[in-house]
């Protein structure tokens, strides 16, 4: 009986293993050749954990087997550390840094205009959590205004920032109109250069936005990349799955699988084209966004390229920014220049959104490389 669970295990492992050695193969091939390849990034960390509990079992019971895991965990700890941080770089105040700039990243999710979360005036939650936190950078994505709402009026909530003195506002139809659907970068330094970055056949966009902190200009990235796109008929059918017969399961099945295949091969697109000019940026980088995208994947690595990830640096946990009814998963990002430094990353949870708002405080003076 023991040879027999001994036997079982061992498989269990040598398929643990093989699963988590295929999430890291995943991130080099383009979704757009092999997007089902792209799904095994979202179970990373819980297959990271499987092979170190494998680990301990082998390790107890002083089996050759532990090398199973062990080896899957050495060639994926790069990942790992990407996606989990035990500590994280802090100062006590943005005094004892030379050139400092708080930057915040925000899905605001429409300021819930439609109002999803079922409370009242979250637009002014949101409002009163940024004028609390006092970032010098705001990246909003899912900005949101009406020329027929009183409430959500472009001048009145442009008003509402009067902090900023500085803003590169961008709509996805380049001009106003009723509803507006956008980008919008805030900063209390000079903006002294504007562009942005539009894609066929989607909502996503990028925008880039040059500002200049005591002398040091720098390129500011606020993305958003292309969502899956669940409705609630989706959600409502994931819900009730059991409670389906075979044919309606199987339809249901195809049409949700289409869709995850569109946006894993629309992000793959939209990532190497912002890489690209991230990349080719004459000026030092900041990226900030939604990128709808977990840290083990192509568009992280695309989008990520040279630079340093705030989280890894100065972050702690997992990090969670999906506020969603499926598991919490690290899809907002803040990147930087490597000659910067980054601390006292934080995410805050509150209920403003389905995302989290997320904020580090970088060191703008150039550090040797």
């Amino acid at each position: 009986m023991k040879d027999f669970f001994r036997s079982i295990v061992t498989i269990i492992s040598f398929i643990a293993a093989g699963a988590l050695l295929l999430t890291v193969v995943s991130v080099y091939f383009n979704p757009y050749r092999v997007w089902i390849l792209a799904i095994m990034g979202f179970g990373f960390p819980f297959l990271y954990v499987i092979n170190f509990l494998l680990a301990l079992v082998w390790l107890f019971r002083k089996r050759w087997q532990v090398f199973i895991p062990v080896l899957a965990l050495v060639f994926t700890w790069g990942h790992w550390d990407d996606s989990f941080q035990m500590m994280s770089r802090t100062v006590d105040s943005p005094k004892v840094l030379v050139n400092p700039v708080s930057v915040m990243s925000f899905n605001v999710r429409m300021l819930d205009a439609y109002n999803w979360t079922g409370r009242k005036n979250v637009h002014e939650e949101i409002f009163q959590l940024i004028k609390k936190e006092k970032p010098d950078v705001v990246c909003l994505q899912e900005f949101y205004t009406s020329m027929t709402s009183k409430v959500f009026n472009e001048n009145i909530i442009l008003a509402r920032f009067s902090q900023y003195p500085y803003r590169h506002v961008e709509y996805r139809k380049g001009k106003r109109s009723k509803r507006n659907f956008g980008l919008v970068t805030f900063s209390k330094y000079p903006i002294v250069a504007r562009n942005c970055l539009k894609f066929d056949h989607t909502n996503n966009f990028s925008i880039q936005t040059d500002i200049v902190v005591n002398k040091t200009r720098v390129r500011v990235f606020n993305n958003h990349l292309e969502s899956i796109g669940f409705g609630k008929e989706h959600m409502n059918f994931i819900d009730s799955l059991n409670y389906k017969n075979e044919s309606e399961r199987w339809t249901g099945i195809g049409q949700i699988s289409s869709k995850i295949k569109d946006a894993f091969k629309q992000r793959a697109y939209q990532a190497e084209r912002i890489g690209s000019h991230i990349k080719n940026s004459p000026y030092p980088t900041i990226v900030c966004g939604d990128f709808n995208d977990t840290p083990v994947s192509y568009v992280y690595r695309k989008m990520r390229g040279e630079l340093n990830d705030a989280f890894v640096e100065s972050g702690s946990g997992f990090g969670g920014t999906y506020n969603g009814r499926l598991p919490s998963l690290r899809i907002d990002y803040i990147f930087h220049d490597k000659r910067f430094k980054s601390y006292n990353f934080q995410r805050y949870k509150v209920d403003l959104s389905d995302h989290f708002p997320i904020v580090t405080l970088l060191d703008l003076t150039p550090q040797k490389l």
